[in-house]
């Protein structure tokens, strides 16, 4: 399933007026005769109606261009996903009571679903009248073809967004090859050292607790190495574009509650409470099950490790858009703002008393980072040092078991 971005991502708003939607406002009021038509964007979580391009006195000047969903009348073409028709909005029991429509003299409206790239509607291209109109067939087939025209600029908006995001990842990438054999190097002779010196030594152990601590050096610098080469191959694997996905419907309220049992141990040696809050009922989904797994391991297993009281929390949600978000939310040390970007880059960490503190071969938020990408979704952070950490994960995954159940 294709990612799908907002219009701010996509630069449709509050970045000036895109002059082609614009144009698209203008042509569908003058073949309606409509002196008043806009573009806008509902957001239903927010609560808030966004007005990408408009014509008219109901959203001019441009800098009004937030209403509150009450106020809305694209919200039903949203909901019903196919063209509005309203001939008398005083009416209508939908608008009768709209006060910004009566301010406004408003009495008739049409309006036809935009959409995002996933094909979710996300608003509507739409047009009103100050007098009561019969809607006809012909006016909703031009409607609904100059929305496509609307659907058509998102999609290139996206394309082109995508191309130049891949283009900065390649620069990036280009840019730290070579300090990349420095550091693998590093990490591979560290534990090596310690390895080939505790074998060369236990042939001169003098004693069983002297064999043991060898041992046990021994087990660690292997384990740490073996970690290390893991983390290496695997983010290998998602830059080649070798990881396959496989399909799966899953319960993701299950997948998560298994997922924060592995880490029970560990939080309630410290006092750590491990929460789910979960807003999508008993959905199922389509999701690559391993990559996912991959993704919530790491942000819950960091979010554990540095949370020493307090919680662990994974929210569980839908945004306007349609794409799933998963929210992992702690108490812990937090990070700094200089250091959010910082935290994704290879053999990265936030501070450099963190790898000596907790440990860690710095690659697993780049794991995490490539890993959701892959999935063609989005990671943000959200946090201060001291006050905790929120690491949201936005992917567009398609329902499996039919009609939505979330709560």
């Amino acid at each position: 399933m294709a990612k799908a971005y907002t219009f701010e991502a996509l630069g449709l708003l509050h970045q000036g007026i895109d002059e082609s939607i614009l144009n698209i406002v203008k042509l569908a009021g003058c073949l309606l005769e409509a002196p008043v038509s806009h573009v806008s964007v509902v957001e239903t979580v927010e609560g808030r109606q966004l007005i990408a391009a408009s014509v008219g006195p109901l959203f001019d000047p441009m800098d009004h261009c937030e209403t509150c969903l009450e106020d809305s009348i694209c919200k039903h073409v949203v909901a019903t996903r196919r063209t509005v028709a309203i001939p008398d909005l005083q009416k209508d029991i939908r608008t009768q009571t709209n006060s910004l429509l009566q301010a406004q003299n408003l009495r008739s409206y049409i309006g036809s679903p935009i959409h995002t790239t996933t094909g979710r509607v996300i608003g509507s291209l739409c047009c009103m009248t100050h007098t009561i109109r019969d809607w006809s067939a012909r006016d909703i087939e031009m409607l609904e073809k100059l929305a496509c025209c609307v659907d058509d600029i998102i999609k290139a908006r996206t394309l082109a967004l995508e191309e130049r995001r891949a283009r900065e990842r390649l620069q990036d990438l280009l840019a730290s090859r070579s300090s990349y054999i420095a550091h693998i190097s590093h990490e591979i002779r560290t534990p090596l050292t310690g390895i080939i010196a505790s074998i060369k030594m236990l042939s001169h152990a003098k004693s069983d607790r002297q064999s043991a601590r060898l041992n046990d050096i021994l087990t660690r610098s292997a384990d740490k190495l073996m970690t290390f080469v893991s983390d290496v191959l695997d983010l290998a694997k998602i830059d080649a574009g070798q990881i396959e996905s496989v399909l799966e419907e899953t319960p993701l309220v299950d997948l998560m509650s298994d997922i924060l049992a592995e880490f029970s141990p560990l939080a309630e040696s410290k006092s750590v409470a491990l929460e789910i809050d979960n807003q999508l009922g008993k959905n199922t989904y389509f999701v690559d099950r391993k990559a996912l797994t991959t993704i919530v391991q790491n942000l819950v297993g960091n979010a554990v490790k540095f949370t020493d009281s307090g919680y662990v929390r994974v929210h569980l949600k839908e945004d306007s858009y349609g794409q799933i978000v998963i929210e992992v939310c702690d108490t812990g040390i937090g990070i700094a703002s200089a250091d959010h970007a910082r935290i994704f880059e290879e053999f990265e960490q936030a501070d450099a008393n963190i790898s000596r503190t907790y440990g860690g071969t710095g690659l697993g938020m780049t794991i995490v980072k490539r890993t959701v990408e892959h999935l063609n979704g989005l990671i943000t952070v959200d946090s201060r040092l001291g006050h905790g950490a929120k690491f949201t994960v936005s992917l567009p995954l398609q329902i499996a078991n039919g009609q939505s159940q979330a709560a």
